[in-house]
């Protein structure tokens, strides 16, 4: 018998599989592909006549895209089901499995493979927090919510037109919670998190590591969820703020793909179609994610010679400096300063590193009366698994991970768990190592980060994270934002699905190996890094299809044919155009003076904000 009817029948006992629990034919033909492997179940026949009867439906059609490669992925396993209290676990998650029945076994490895020797900093790599470090951040714009009124926005016609140009055009990006174009400025996520950022730097004056009338420079990029928002993104970014916010001690700029593009024909006039494909913010995470760490040395070089980093954060994230100074004895500028950042130390298997990346942390809002050390992911209980748990349970590793990593107080510890806000590298480092996360991964663009550095080592030294313990930041993303992050749940599943189709088959093209890669980067990311990539992500969307409707299975069924079809496609070709590419403009940045057309291009980012 061959595996997959197996799993199917061991996900029956839990689930009770019957085509009347469907909430609409979508769901149906879900709860039917299930009953299909099962020729013992009662509703077999008339499963199989209704998916004959529906061939062409999306649902159908994405089951038959999927199942042949997953039957071929499970036979490698001797079409035997593993023998033990969790089989599924063990076949698709087994670093699930370790962490749930040995989780100090597991945090004891973490700790001994994370563990750095030989730590030799020659000097801090920054010196000037204000003056050397550039800070950025992510806009993601989305369509006004439904029932939100966007005639406020003072923007003329043209705005108003672009506006409902996207409206009707189909959606090409998903991020897990865009900010919707009229938002109220309560529930504004720029606004929120450029307010904070300039209280948190009231703290860093009054501590004298900040002038009074000095300014600490924030890049936003500006990624949109539909074309037409692009040509408007910047204005409309720029219109809030000055509407809204009197800042103190921001200079902000803000990066949509129109002024990336302004910069390419200013700047780079015969880029290849590599670097074109690469610079810019439009498209999935992986793109803006290694645009807003790009763009440090060419603000070096057309605004701020001075500069030597830069550190990204995201605008629901805050520096409580209170508890910083209570709890660490340190403000967000002064863990900068006393850092490991820069320095070079040996990992435990003896391999050089440069500490040219460093790394923070997050703490809950509603966690952080119980102290900045409190780790925001917890580690299951038995009794919250989600429905897809049943299958794969990253939330274990990356539970223990936290404990060991991200909240660690050690200071003799690399960093491989990052978060997508609070971490940071210098422009030696991005010159030296080039790192990039490609232009397709969808999701988790931080973890992806990190497997272009371990593919890339230079004169024997790889490039790693140094650990900065205490520099932990406050997520208030529940506190503010409840509507957006609703409305993002479909597009953030479905990213979830992905992520592990994309991650497997990068990792294939990787020199480090699957097997090697699961194993430097246990037990979270390498999670992701799966053996039977198609087989999970298809019994993943048909069981929690089962429990969905239309609107998330037909457009979702439809997007994962197009992201395996990619994976087959596409994604060696595109992984080597995107090293190309960011091999030119490094190169080109170092080898050639920007013209005063590009510097001009990229002064016209910053905005004309208000101040006190």
């Amino acid at each position: 018998m061959s595996l997959l009817p197996q799993i199917c029948g061991y996900l029956n006992r839990k689930n009770q599989f019957s085509m009347s629990k469907g909430a609409d034919l979508s769901s149906q033909l879900c709860h039917a592909w299930f009953i299909s492997q099962l020729p013992e179940h009662p509703e077999y026949h008339s499963a199989c006549l209704l998916l004959t009867a529906h061939e062409s439906h999306p649902v159908v059609d994405c089951s038959q895209h999927f199942s042949t490669e997953a039957r071929a992925e499970l036979a490698s396993y001797q079409n035997e089901q593993p023998q033990s209290d969790n089989p599924l676990w063990s076949l698709f998650c087994p670093e699930a499995m370790e962490c749930q029945m040995s989780p100090d076994s597991v945090k004891a490895r973490i700790a001994k493979h994370r563990t750095l020797t030989d730590i030799v900093q020659i000097k801090p790599a920054i010196v000037n927090v204000a003056e050397e470090l550039l800070f950025t951040s992510n806009v993601l714009l989305g369509l006004p919510l439904s029932g939100d009124d966007t005639c406020h926005i003072q923007l003329g016609d043209a705005f108003h037109q672009a506006l409902k140009t996207a409206q009707n055009q189909p959606q090409e990006y998903w991020y897990d919670h865009p900010i919707p174009v009229g938002i109220s400025p309560q529930e504004n996520e720029i606004l929120y998190g450029l307010q904070q950022l300039d209280i948190a730097l009231e703290a860093e004056v009054a501590r004298g590591n900040l002038a009074k009338n000095q300014k600490v420079t924030l890049v936003l990029s500006c990624s949109v969820t539909h074309p037409a928002l692009a040509k408007i993104a910047k204005d409309y970014v720029e219109y809030e703020v000055k509407t809204h916010l009197r800042l103190k001690h921001l200079d902000v700029a803000v990066f949509g793909e129109s002024e990336c593009q302004e910069i390419l024909r200013c700047g780079f006039p015969a880029a290849s179609d590599a670097l074109k494909g690469v610079f810019g913010v439009n498209g999935a995470y992986g793109r803006h994610y290694t645009f807003l760490k790009a763009i440090a040395p060419l603000w070096q070089k057309a605004i701020n010679p001075n500069l030597k980093a830069t550190f990204k954060i995201d605008l629901d994230q805050v520096f409580d400096q209170q508890k910083l100074v209570d709890e660490t004895g340190k403000s967000a500028f002064e863990h900068f300063l006393d850092s490991k950042w820069g320095a070079s130390a040996v990992d435990c298997e003896g391999n050089k590193l440069k500490l040219g990346m460093i790394a923070g942390g997050l703490v809950n809002e509603s966690d952080a009366p119980l102290g900045l050390f409190t780790a925001d992911v917890k580690s299951p209980t038995g009794d919250d698994y989600a429905m897809f748990e049943q299958l794969f349970c990253a939330r274990w590793g990356q539970a223990l991970s936290t404990q060991e990593e991200v909240i660690s107080q050690r200071e003799d510890v690399q960093r491989v768990h990052v978060t997508g806000g609070t971490n940071g590298i210098l422009i030696e480092s991005l010159y030296e190592f080039q790192p990039f996360t490609p232009t397709f991964i969808h999701r988790a663009e931080d973890q992806a980060f990190i497997l272009s550095a371990l593919a890339n080592p230079v004169e024997g030294y790889q490039l790693a994270y140094s650990h900065q313990p205490g520099l932990i930041m406050r997520h208030d993303k529940e506190a503010f934002a409840g509507r957006v992050m609703e409305v993002s749940e479909s597009g953030k599943v479905l990213g979830d699905i992905e992520r592990v189709l994309l991650f497997s088959h990068y990792a294939k093209h990787h020199p480090m190996g699957i097997e090697q890669l699961k194993d430097r980067l246990y037990p979270f990311t390498g999670a992701f890094i799966s053996k039977t990539p198609v087989a999970l992500a298809l019994l993943r969307f048909m069981l929690e299809g089962c429990y969905r409707n239309r609107e998330y299975l037909d457009s979702g069924a439809t997007r994962l044919i197009n992201c395996l079809n990619y994976c087959h496609n596409s994604l060696e070709s595109e992984l080597k155009a995107n090293q190309n590419g960011w091999q030119e403009y490094y190169s080109q940045l170092q080898q050639s003076k920007l013209s005063q057309q590009a510097i001009s291009a990229v002064r016209r980012c910053l905005l004309m904000i208000n101040e006190y």
